[in-house]
Parts: C-alpha cells; sequence; structure tokens
C-alpha cells in the first residue's frame, strides 16, 4: 500500500480516460480486443507511476524542508531512495515492456514520456515555464492511447484531432499545475524553485492558468468542430468548460487551503477527464 500512496495511484482516473479518448479517436468504430486494452492500462499506469516516481525522488531534498509535503513517503522515512528508485526503474521497465507489446513503433517511442517526467522535477530548478513541462509530459497521454491501435499513421484530418485532444490535455494540465503550486508560493521563492506563483504572485499566476486553460478549451472546441460532434458532445464540452470556471472561480473567491486545492485538482479533474472519455465516445 505505501507504494501506492508514494506513486498517488487513485491520480489514475484522470489519466486514463483520456489515454482511451486517444485510442477511440484512432478505432473510428472499430473493435478494442481484450489484449490491447490490458496493455494500454499497464502502459498508461506504468507510465504514471514512474513520473511520480522520479518526481518524489528527486525533490525529496527539498520536500522534507516543507511543512507540506515532509510526511511523504521519503521524506518521512516510509520508503528509503534506494528502495524508491527500485520501484520506479521496475514502473519504467513495465512500461517499455507493455509499449513493446502494443507496436514496436511504441515501443521506440516509449523513451520519450519517460524522459519527459525525469526532466521536468529539474526545470523546477530553471525556469517558471516548468509548468509547460509537466503539460507535456502528461499532454502526450492520448497520443499515446492513439499511437497504441495506430502502428501506421492513419490520414491527416483523424492525426490533427489526436493532436487538438493531446493539446487540450497539456494546458489543462499545465494550468492545474500553476493552481497546485500556489500551495508553495511563499516556500518556493524563498528556496529557489521556479512556478509562475513564485514568480508573479498568486494574483497573476492564476491569470495565466485562465489563459491556459482557456486555449485548452479552444483545442478542445475544435476537436468537437472538426469530429463533426453532435448534441452529446456539444452539451459535455459545455459541462467540460464549466467545470473549469467553476475550479477558477472557487481557487479565485474563497481561502486558499489544501482541500480547496485538492478539490480543483483532483475530484474537478478527475470529472473532467471522464467528460472528454465520453465526448470522444460520443462523436
Amino acid at each position: 500500500m505505501k507504494y501506492l500512496r508514494f506513486v498517488k495511484i487513485e491520480h489514475t482516473l484522470f489519466s486514463l480516460p483520456v489515454v482511451f479518448a486517444g485510442t477511440l479517436l484512432a478505432l473510428r468504430g472499430n473493435s478494442l480486443s481484450i489484449r490491447e486494452f490490458l496493455w494500454i492500462v499497464l502502459a498508461a499506469s506504468m507510465a504514471r507511476a514512474a513520473g511520480f516516481g522520479f518526481n518524489r525522488i528527486l525533490d525529496a531534498g527539498i520536500d522534507v524542508k516543507n511543512p507540506r509535503t515532509k510526511g511523504r513517503e521519503i521524506p518521512a522515512g516510509i520508503i528509503s531512495v534506494k528502495a524508491a528508485w527500485a520501484f520506479t526503474a521496475a514502473t519504467c521497465l513495465l512500461f517499455i515492456f507493455s509499449a513493446s507489446r502494443l507496436s514496436m513503433l511504441c515501443f521506440y517511442l516509449s523513451f520519450i514520456p519517460l524522459l519527459l517526467f525525469f526532466v521536468y522535477p529539474f526545470l523546477k530548478r530553471q525556469t517558471m515555464w516548468c509548468h509547460l513541462g509537466l503539460g507535456l509530459a502528461w499532454g502526450i497521454a492520448p497520443l499515446g492511447g492513439w499511437l497504441a491501435v495506430s502502428p501506421q499513421i492513419r490520414p491527416l484530418s483523424n492525426l490533427l484531432t489526436v493532436f487538438l485532444l493531446s493539446g487540450f490535455c497539456a494546458l489543462w494540465v499545465a494550468g492545474f499545475d500553476i493552481v497546485y503550486a500556489l500551495l508553495d508560493e511563499e516556500f518556493d521563492r524563498e528556496h529557489g524553485i521556479h512556478s509562475f506563483p513564485a514568480a508573479l504572485g498568486s494574483h497573476q499566476a492564476l491569470r495565466v492558468a485562465r489563459v491556459f486553460h482557456f486555449t485548452g478549451l479552444l483545442f478542445l472546441a475544435a476537436l468537437v468542430s472538426i469530429a463533426y460532434g453532435g448534441v452529446l458532445s456539444n452539451v459535455l464540452f459545455a459541462l467540460a468548460a464549466t467545470l473549469l470556471a467553476v475550479s477558477h472561480f472557487r481557487v479565485e473567491n474563497e481561502p486558499l487551503t489544501p482541500q480547496l486545492v485538492n478539490f480543483a485538482f483532483f475530484k474537478i479533474n478527475a470529472t473532467l477527464s471522464f467528460l472528454i472519455f465520453f465526448m470522444v465516445v460520443s462523436f
């Protein structure tokens, strides 16, 4: 259980639906085998676990100084750094193996997200634009789901749909990473960790998050238009936009607490990811 907590396994709730949304865009009415389904689930779960593992390990020296994060598994001594590296290495190997079982193209490309996950913690030491690095790392999830069943590149119009979905996901995650960083604004500023809140202050950082999310919604609207979405997909798009608006309204108008950010970061994201999945199902 401690390793499941270490990588926050519950966050799979908002990564798997968008991965399979990408898969559905590739299938276009064709069936998905049980074998493909299981390998995609394993690959997506292991990639996400590897990403969390890298971040937790490389941030352990910072987390131990932060009152908010010193209770995490490595700073608290629940998991040793050596054990954390072994676990993370195992998730990387399982991800690469799962990708290889889907296609050789997936195998060759599997090293890209792992590299992005590894680089992200270092970006936080260099630039406030690190949020876009995390967005890119998670934003390619739908593209991974698409490639899992599309070893051959499909027509340009089909490829465009998954790039629009990935663009939305990248900006969505980057925006929420800014919101999450609000909790550590003062700590990050004092310890040289780069983020929009630390560099610009909470008010301006939230403006940037709004811009990211609004631009992401434009990508999503373009996807609905290109996919000739009907009434249901438009309703689901409207609900997704409303959820993002509600999360911003609450964060900007209520006292900032871990509970509020958890609502915006986890509950909203999990719900939104399922809305995106069912929106793609409705195409």
